[in-house]
């Protein structure tokens, strides 16, 4: 294999292993792709470096997909098209929950990532200000206050269930989480009303 082909397969298996598993060491890492850690160091200078770029290709399909969804979507009633993009959010963070545990959760050194997520859902850039131009459109204010506010509440507000989704001990049916799809369902309905799509 040429050094491209081995560095894509690297960050394949690499995004495989974070979907999979809340921790992921350089070793797991290198016994996945059947090469030894000093590879991974040569190809990409070190774990957190291979990390980062898992996590960019990862954020850049997703800003792909939202803006997917908002074409997709773009001549239903609003109410419907803030349902399909809570929908495909959620979707996305259940399906990438190690992802995200550790980016927000795990401590082991992460912290360059998970500002590579923030900022490109959370800062001022080409990005937000596409998806504040179409909130807008269907929006009922046109103040651009209230506009950021209620892009803030669609994009963070799976972060707490979410987080419960990670935290939850095995067995413990106490806390109704985004994996039970009719308490899913539930709380967007309940999200769409507070923020007033209705």
């Amino acid at each position: 294999m040429r050094n491209k082909e081995i560095k894509d397969f690297i960050i394949q298996e690499t995004k495989a292993l974070l979907l999979e598993r809340k921790n992921v060491t350089i070793k797991d890492i290198a016994e996945r792709c059947f090469i030894n850690i000093a590879s991974v160091n040569y190809h990409f200078g070190s774990k957190d470096a291979l990390i980062y770029l898992v996590v960019e290709k990862v954020i850049e399909e997703l800003k792909a997909n939202i803006l997917m969804v908002l074409q997709e979507h773009k001549h239903e009633e609003k109410n419907v098209l803030i349902e399909e993009m809570i929908k495909f959010t959620y979707n996305f963070a259940l399906e990438n929950m190690g992802m995200l545990y550790y980016l927000f959760i795990n401590q082991d050194g992460q912290q360059k990532s998970a500002n590579l997520f923030i900022t490109t859902f959370f800062t001022d850039n080409e990005f937000t200000r596409m998806i504040f131009k179409e909130i807008k459109v269907y929006s009922d204010s046109a103040d651009n206050t209230t506009i950021f506010a209620r892009y803030m509440i669609l994009f963070s507000s799976f972060c707490m269930p979410l987080f419960i989704s990670i935290l939850k001990s095995d067995g413990d049916n106490s806390i109704e989480t985004f994996k039970d799809e009719h308490f899913r369902n539930v709380f967007i309905k309940e999200l769409l009303r507070i923020i007033d799509t209705n």
